[in-house]
């Protein structure tokens, strides 16, 4: 390693002008990357999914699982790669996803699905839609469609017609989801009286419009010399029309579409509705009935670019192309959340830059020396950008703000800390100018030898104490590997630049005056550890015995540290869901969201809260009207009170909600992180007891026993069934033999029955380039009680009218309302948030109450916990694994470099010694163990095993000089003191701010920093005291010392 070393130093400061050039052209290069990178905030945690949605107008939960779900289902199983496919089926709606494991991208997924639902056989008329490449957290912004002289149903008709065509365009953009408004149709109304009374059915008045709405071509003429196309104009345009349109003709009389029904403009059957708030200085804009739209981005596109062109788009659609009293008001833009995130993660950056500066600076009290050392940060950065775009790999901020800039320079403080104290050396020697003539390429070239190769391979022990992370799955793979990529790309940066850019810049700058100038700060704590350490060192069992004790106690106290997957990151908002009671009318229900919204917005914290109750038309959020969202939007925390947090606000919220709405099941959560345990979980939940099995009454009372346990279990919050029985339903039960004594057809029986309540598309009205749906449907004075349904005459095959109920039975029953299914079996869960206790052991509690459920299932069932729980437990049995295999081959390195077990093993011991503080420092600042401090614990591996170096290597040195082992010790520690405490100052400085964050994007990043500090403190203290006392004791018998 000295020899390679040594000759590319020698070369390098030969070839000091072209290094210079290199180290300025990669500079440039990197900068020029990082603006051409994508720039990842929040990175898309979601694996590859595609979502199969099915709509089946008017059909049971029950009928659309059997005839729709299940067929999907067993054509889906063949597709390769999939990990996991749940589904939702409702009244009218199923909804598949099929996730993929992190090897499979979205074209072939979707081919894939494609190519598996090419052949399966669905009822007449019902296809699926297969969802563009969207993540589930692709959602970038929500608006509004607002005017105050514009109708509900113009309002809805400009968002489908012209506002959803033109935010399409924009570049990025997937989808266009559109909630509430109202849905322009045009109706005809049919009379049952009228109908007997002009002896006709409903279906003759669905054959007569079907038949008279459409134009013809009759190829072309010629006369003369012009040739004329020949066209038949037969489409309908508007209400009179209609009216118009001849049923049948009796005697001789005509009887017209207006002799038997009402015709008119009316909107289609509402399937959900969305509320605004909003807040306006002292007063509040409420609107029970608004029209949004939600612009969903195609996956792998960067945010910022795909939000501002779709914000080109709206000014555009504001300005020149809606109606002037028509605007699009945005309520939710992910662009201010990720401004919040990286003014926070910059900002730590920079100012952990400025303290390692500042302390580099403190310690060599020299702009020079200062200056060599700080220039190695943005050279490795730049490196790191161009090692990452050629990778292909976005900029992760969150992992960005995570690095600390102390690890990347402390190998160039070592190794100028060194040419200074050899320059001291010589200007002592040799005098002022006599030394200043002096050439130093000689000193610096030894002093870069000398130490350069240690620090080249503590660098190497470091990215091999990165392993674990490089080999994280899933969700905290995509959340931390580019973290691993990062430093380890910045620390090759850095390796790179100690040896062809610290020499040649050394050479130019430090040429006159470099010598140890008094620096009472520094001194004094160099000063204070010298005497510290000179007490320890008369003392060596005290000492050892102390570090065993320290350590023990250490380990005892983990189990007092609590658990949890990942810190949740502060999106700067809420979303609250409510469940109310199964079958509740959209009337009431938004009645309830009306109320419920006026108690969130009168908080003074919250900006703007948008309810939504039940889902959109096209089906893409499939919830009922017993399903409530709010979106609840905050002021920046900054402006609120001072005594009031956001977990204060949310128990105040909660207490509220609970307190004035009993037996509603409420759900705090956030908006991305809901939208991704959505899609993973099954669930509309953050975390559920998973009960699945083939009967759903079995399901329903098996949830009931748990939701009794769970429920009085500390730290689980929000607890709830969600339910899937208890829908109220009008079955009309048709007699096959009736039927065939009256001469009905099933299909004629079955067209009246959905001709009756939501009524059947005869046809389609065009204006202009608009569509909208012509329906037949009875006049809702007529179909409001189940005796009036009875009353209704259908048709028979030789020309006669039968009442519907005299060849059907028609109940009331209590059906299914949803019908969770995950992997082919039906399951049911039991949902919770967790809050006001660590994760770990809230779920080891919840275990623990319902064992004995676990233990008594009937055959073909289980219950299994799923969501962050789930990948909680995955990542920790994954670290088990790859820890250990990480520390052995470290150990096996140093094996292999020093061939010495015992010098090995001493440098091994640095491990604990900084484990020790990052138990202490996760105690004392009540942080949870999650992914994000298991990291910080890898980080300190390679870091604690590096500080061994110096000091180790120091000691070998001076036995090699015949000093005897105490003395070698005693010198040696005087010796690599200063730069000791340097490095690790400089490393715990970078972190600092990180630690202290309490802003929206600081949440991956503080457990980390909280660590490391820890770490680092605790392993320059005992490294100090007790790897001296350590090495003494395994050396002496080797080594004649006096003692002294």
């Amino acid at each position: 390693m000295k020899k390679l070393v040594k000759g590319t130093v020698t070369f390098v400061i030969l070839n000091r002008g072209v290094f210079l050039s290199l180290a300025l052209l990669v500079g440039v290069i990197g900068g020029i990357c990082f603006k051409m990178q994508t720039i990842d905030v929040y990175p898309d945690i979601t694996p590859t999914q595609v979502i199969i949605t099915t709509q089946w107008t008017g059909k049971s939960a029950e009928e659309v699982e059997r005839l729709i779900t299940i067929p999907l289902e067993l054509s889906l199983n063949s597709v390769q790669q999939k990990t996991v496919m749940h589904s939702i089926t409702m009244f009218g709606l199923s909804q598949i996803t099929v996730l993929f494991n992190d090897e499979m991208d979205d074209f072939h997924a979707r081919s894939n699905v494609t190519n598996a639902l090419a052949n399966v056989q669905l009822p007449q008329g019902v296809t699926p839609y297969i969802a563009p490449p969207y993540s589930p957290v692709g959602e970038i912004y929500r608006y509004t469609v607002e005017s105050k002289t514009r109708s509900k149903m113009e309002l809805k008709t400009l968002q489908d017609w012209v506002i959803d065509h033109k935010l399409r365009e924009a570049d990025g953009v997937a989808d266009i989801n559109t909630y509430g408004g109202q849905n322009k149709m045009y109706e005809v109304a049919v009379n049952p009286y009228l109908l007997n009374k002009y002896g006709i059915t409903a279906l003759d008045v669905f054959t007569a419009l079907s038949n008279s709405n459409l134009n013809s071509g009759g190829d072309y003429i010629e006369q003369g010399q012009q040739s004329y196309a020949v066209r038949g104009i037969g489409l309908l345009k508007g209400v009179d029309d209609i009216k118009n349109i001849v049923i049948k003709v009796s005697r001789g009389v005509p009887v017209y579409v207006r002799n038997v029904a009402e015709v008119d403009v009316n909107m289609l059957q509402r399937l959900g509705r969305v509320g605004l708030s909003r807040r306006q200085g002292d007063s509040i804009h409420s609107d029970n009935d608004v029209t949004m739209g939600v612009v969903v981005m195609r996956k792998g596109e960067d945010p910022a670019k795909v939000l501002h062109n779709v914000e080109e788009k709206v000014k555009e659609l504001n300005t020149y192309i809606l109606p002037p009293d028509v605007k699009i008001v945005p309520h939710y833009e992910r662009s201010e959340l990720i401004n919040y995130a990286t003014h926070t993660v910059l900002r730590n950056l920079f100012e952990g830059i400025f303290l390692v500066v500042a302390i580099v600076f403190l310690f060599l009290a020299d702009w020079r020396t200062t200056l060599i050392v700080s220039i190695i940060i943005p050279l490795s950065l730049g490196f790191a950008f161009i090692c990452m775009k050629l990778k292909g790999m976005p900029v992760n901020l969150l992992s960005l703000g995570a690095i600390d800039f102390g690890i990347i320079i402390d190998g160039a403080v070592v190794m100028v800390e060194g040419c200074v104290v050899a320059f001291d050396k010589k200007y002592r020697e040799l005098g002022k100018e006599r030394f200043n003539k002096l050439s130093k390429h000689s000193i610096i070239r030894d002093v870069v030898v000398d130490r350069g190769s240690s620090i080249v391979f503590a660098k190497f022990i470091i990215l091999l104490s990165l392993l674990p992370i490089f080999t994280f799955q899933k969700v905290e793979g995509k959340i931390f590997s580019p973290l691993a990529y990062t430093l380890g790309f910045a620390m090759l940066g850095a390796v790179f630049f100690y040896v062809t850019l610290v020499p040649p810049l050394m050479c130019f700058l430090l040429k006159k005056n470099i010598y140890n100038k008094p620096n009472p700060v520094t001194d004094g704590i160099v000063n204070l550890y010298s005497k510290v350490f000179t007490i320890a060192f008369k003392r060596k069992k005290v000492v050892l015995l102390s570090a065993i004790a320290l350590l023990a106690v250490s380990i005892y106290l983990v189990r007092f540290i609590g658990s949890e997957f990942l810190p949740h990151l502060d999106e700067g908002g809420m979303w609250i869901k409510a469940q109310l009671p199964f079958g509740i009318s959209l009337h009431d229900a938004t009645a309830f969201a009306d109320s419920m919204r006026k108690d969130l917005i009168s908080f003074p914290q919250v900006k703007t809260v948008v309810t939504q109750t039940g889902r959109p038309d096209d089906g893409s959020d499939p919830e009922a009207f017993s399903d409530v969202q709010n979106n609840v939007i905050l002021f920046d925390e900054k402006n609120w009170n001072p005594h009031i947090s956001k977990d204060s606000l949310t128990d105040e919220m909660s207490d509220l909600l609970n307190r004035k709405y009993p037996g509603v099941v409420f759900n705090f959560s956030q908006y991305i992180r809901d939208n991704f345990e959505q899609a993973v979980s099954g669930f509309n939940a953050a975390l559920a007891a998973k009960i699945s099995g083939p009967d759903l009454n079995v399901l329903n009372d098996l949830a009931v026993k748990v939701y009794d346990r769970l429920k009085n279990v500390r730290g689980m919050e929000d607890v709830g069934i969600l339910k899937n029985i208890g829908q109220p339903e009008v079955n009309i039960n048709l007699d096959e033999q009736k039927m065939a004594l009256y001469g009905v057809t099933a299909s004629a029986a079955t067209t009246i029955i959905q001709m009756i309540i939501a009524g059947i598309p005869a046809t389609q009205v065009h204006e202009g380039e608009r569509l909208f749906d012509l329906r037949v449907r009875y006049a809702p004075e007529y179909r409001k009680q189940i005796e009036q349904i009875g009353d209704v005459m259908v048709p028979t095959i030789n020309g006669g009218r039968i009442p519907l109920k005299e060849i059907a039975d028609i109940t009331k029953t209590t059906g299914i309302s949803f019908i969770y299914r995950d992997n082919n079996m039906r399951m049911i869960g039991v949902k919770f948030s967790c809050r006001g206790r660590d994760l770990g052991s809230t779920i080891t509690e919840g275990q623990e109450k319902i064992k004995d459920i676990i233990e008594s299932l009937p055959k073909g069932y289980k219950i299994s916990w799923v969501g962050e729980y789930q990948d909680k437990m995955r990542a920790q049995n994954h670290l088990q694994v790859v820890v250990p295999i990480c520390l052995v081959l470290v150990l096996l390195t140093l094996l292999l470099v020093f061939r010495n077990v015992k010098l090995a093993l001493l440098y091994f011991l640095n491990v604990p010694f900084a484990l020790v503080g990052g138990i202490f420092a996760l105690l004392i600042t009540q942080t949870n163990f999650s992914i994000s401090a298991g990291i910080g614990f890898i980080a300190l591996i390679g870091v604690s095993i590096q500080n061994g170096i110096i000091l180790l290597k120091q000691f070998m040195h001076n036995l090699e000089e015949k000093q005897n082992l105490h003395h070698a010790i005693y010198n040696g520690v005087h010796e690599r003191l200063r730069p000791v405490l340097m490095t690790a100052f400089i490393d715990i400085a970078g972190l600092i701010p990180a630690a202290l964050s309490l802003a929206i994007g600081s949440e991956a990043q503080k457990p980390i920093a909280i660590v490391m500090i820890g770490g680092l403190i605790s392993d320059v203290l005992l490294q100090i005291l007790v790897l001296p006392v350590i090495y003494y004791m395994v050396s002496r018998r080797r080594y004649e010392t006096t003692e002294g």
